[in-house]
């Protein structure tokens, strides 16, 4: 009877012993496709900062030349503008004159309009 014991207990820690090295294989495959997934994410994410830094560097280059061009087209405007009231007033000296008048009585009467308490 202790020799079947000692099969008994010999099987059992045969069993076992080949469950753990399959467990541990198991971990191992899943270590590998863990580290395999997140190189994937690691390598994904790099390039995702990688394209958005070359776009914000493409912006930050491109900003200077947009602000010149913004800047000329305020002053064409606004050249444009003052050539336009320039011709209106040589044209027209004494509408021009009226309209300034017109204008700071409405603006004075505006002003005047208001209640104090």
């Amino acid at each position: 009877m202790a020799e079947d014991i000692k099969d008994i207990v010999a099987t059992a820690t045969d069993a076992a012993a080949e469950t753990a090295e399959a467990a541990a294989g198991k971990l191992d495959r899943l270590k590998a496709e863990a580290d395999k997934a997140i190189g994937k994410a690691k390598d994904a994410a790099t390039a995702a900062y990688d394209k958005a830094a070359a776009k914000a560097k493409e912006l930050t280059d491109a900003a200077p030349e947009k602000a010149r061009e913004v800047k000329e087209r305020a002053q064409k405007v606004a050249e444009d503008g003052t050539a336009k009231v320039r011709t209106t007033v040589q044209e027209q000296p004494l509408a021009a004159l009226g309209a300034g008048i017109a204008l700071g009585f409405v603006v004075g009467w505006l002003l005047s309009g208001r209640k104090k308490d």
